[in-house]
């Protein structure tokens, strides 16, 4: 779209600096603001398609993190994830004086003069369910922030209606996490998910105080901490709470859930007793439940159930890398997906079972020390049902060392849970940095057979293995091109 003559937005966001432009929720907020007008500049390790994207766009973008990247016409300074190589452009902002804005205070500046907003958050497993609101109310024109992007959409639009729809996940450091006042807040789950909540606990005060500040929360009855804060919101007055799930006592109530091979059909009963009928196009009980969950926050909006309904079955179709696209190549069938957090690893190999008859390879990338510390021995249980474990080296991209990331920890650990409960350990397979920049593909085929599954979880290493795995299936003698 064209741009506007002039920024119509917060001012703080009129001319900003994004420091790792491509990092979690940060193309996002570069691509509202573009459309809004913004002189956005930012800075990113290496040039990736989103880098080229955002370009493309009108981004004036660096390669490379340098003191002299942030200049004294930004209207803020923006970050996400940090890292040590950041670390200096935020050091020069704060010497400027500039302001300096974590991503998730740029949303609350934008979730606060819309018109209208709808959050999505949760510990972990909030991409699905917030492109499917964004599918589901396609018909109201929303403007939209998602940590990951729709297939066929970018991360982030802007449509200058009253409506914004964001995903909200971001780590809590330095208590940066700002006071988001939503319209509707959907809290998919909660439970431990280091380093951002580093038990069930952290995430009921964290998310509870999120709940508290919406007119409305959508919770599911499905998740044991979800009716937990349920509960406590109950306890004393606060914000609307709609429960959505199969128990008697939800107000918008899963009445089944069917699979035909390659749509979930999920009917569910609204508040008002009418039932309502929906097709997901993604595999997975938990996608279809969150469908559930995606359809009771329209209704509160005012949305109609029949428009709903239609915006999830014919306008959702996934998200990349989260169980979405499928590949075939050699009768193997290759699926990547976005899980790191045990719950989302067990959800995610049900899910692949739907997809196979034959056997199912898990590969996963282990994101970050903090996580893989303390959730190691519960990853190693959630992936035992596999069939096949491969196991890459921990994705750390802040590159500080964990101190309690020693010999034994990380992908040992992980390894070891998975033959404690149940595989044999020549059915597991850890690798190292050497073997995993050189053997990977060639393990994962020697494993696989026609009629399997190869399910890649993570965010690293594991966001190329699919093309790289693809092109060895189809040439196994030929050297995978470094471009891949």
């Amino acid at each position: 779209m064209d741009h506007p003559h002039r920024y119509d937005g917060p001012g703080r966001l009129s001319a900003p600096h994004l420091v790792g432009i491509d990092e979690s929720g940060m193309p996002a907020l570069a691509q509202l603001l573009l459309q809004r007008g913004a002189r956005v500049t930012g800075s990113a390790a290496a040039e990736s398609e989103i880098t080229t994207g955002l370009a493309k766009a009108g981004a004036r973008i660096t390669y490379g993190f340098d003191r002299a990247n942030v200049r004294a016409d930004r209207s803020a300074v923006l970050w996400s994830q940090g890292g040590v190589a950041q670390e200096m452009e935020l050091v020069r902002a704060e010497e400027m004086r500039l302001a300096i804005l974590h991503h998730a205070q740029a949303l609350a500046l934008l979730t606060h003069e819309a018109e209208s907003s709808v959050v999505v958050t949760g510990s972990h497993s909030i991409a699905n369910a917030a492109a499917m609101l964004v599918a589901a109310l396609d018909h109201r024109n929303p403007s939209y922030l998602l940590n990951d992007a729709p297939l066929g959409r970018d991360h982030g639009h802007h449509t200058g209606g009253g409506l914004l729809i964001a995903a909200s996940q971001d780590e809590d450091q330095d208590n940066a996490i700002p006071s988001l006042r939503p319209t509707v807040t959907i809290i998919l789950n909660v439970a431990a998910a280091p380093p951002r909540h580093r038990d069930r606990e952290a995430a009921l005060e964290e998310l509870e105080e999120a709940a508290r500040r919406s007119s409305t929360v959508v919770l599911p009855t499905f998740d044991p901490g979800a009716c937990a804060l349920a509960t406590r919101l109950t306890e004393h007055s606060g914000p609307r709470v709609i429960r959505v799930g199969e128990s008697q006592d939800a107000d918008v109530r899963v009445m089944g859930i069917t699979w035909d091979g390659t749509h979930s059909k999920v009917t569910v009963q609204d508040t008002d007793g009418s039932w309502h009928t929906m097709k997901v196009a993604v595999a997975g009980r938990h996608n279809a439940q969150a469908a559930a969950l995606v359809f009771a926050a329209g209704r509160v909006l005012g949305a109609r159930g029949e428009d709903l309904a239609l915006g999830i079955s014919e306008n959702f179709t996934g998200v990349e890398r989260s169980l979405t696209p499928l590949h075939r190549q050699g009768g193997i069938t290759v699926v990547d997906s976005l899980a790191t957090h045990p719950d989302e690893v067990e959800h995610d190999l049900r899910a692949a079972r739907m997809l196979t008859e034959g056997s199912v390879i898990a590969v996963l990338e282990p994101s970050g020390w903090a996580r893989t510390v303390a959730l190691g021995a519960e990853l190693g249980s959630r992936l035992s049902p596999a069939d096949e474990v491969v196991l890459l080296p921990v994705h750390a991209p802040d590159s500080r060392p964990h101190p309690d990331a020693g010999a034994g920890a990380g992908t040992a650990a992980i390894a070891r849970a998975v033959t404690a409960n149940g595989l044999a350990a020549e059915h597991v397979h850890a690798l190292d940095d050497e073997q995993a920049d050189t053997e990977t593909e060639q393990l994962i085929a020697s494993l696989a057979t026609p009629g399997d599954l190869v399910l890649i979880m993570g965010t690293g290493r594991a966001a190329r293995l699919a093309r790289r795995l693809l092109f060895h299936l189809g040439a196994p003698a030929a050297p995978i091109p470094k471009d891949l």
